[in-house]
C-alpha cells in the first residue's frame, strides 16, 4: 500500500511552531504513523461529527490533532494541533 503525505496547514505550522520542542517533536512523530495508517485502529483516532467534509482528531497525550484525508491524491491534511481543553472552540471555528 502506498504511503500517504501528511501536510499541516498553515494554522497546523503555527500551532506546533508555539510548543515546547520535546512536545512538538512527539507530536511529529505521531503524525508520521498517519503516513502508514491514516485510519488507525483503537481509540486513538475518532470521526468528528458536524463537518461536510469527514474529520477526524487525533488523540496524542494532551494534545490532538484535527485532520482531513484527501485518498485520491494520498494525503493528509492537518488542519490544527491543540491541547485538549482548547478542541471544543477550536472544532466550532473550523466548523
Amino acid at each position: 500500500m502506498a504511503k500517504h503525505v501528511v501536510e499541516l496547514s498553515p494554522r497546523a505550522a503555527e500551532d506546533l511552531e508555539a510548543l515546547s520542542p520535546d512536545v512538538a517533536a512527539r507530536i511529529l512523530k505521531k503524525l508520521r504513523t498517519l503516513e502508514d495508517a491514516p485510519f488507525p485502529r483503537g481509540d486513538t483516532v475518532k470521526i468528528l461529527k458536524g463537518f461536510d467534509v469527514p474529520t477526524y482528531r487525533l488523540r496524542i497525550g494532551d494534545y490532538r490533532a484535527v485532520y482531513r484525508i484527501r485518498e485520491e491524491l494520498l494525503l493528509v491534511v492537518v488542519l490544527r494541533i491543540i491541547h485538549r481543553s482548547e478542541l471544543e472552540r477550536a472544532l466550532r471555528d473550523l466548523a
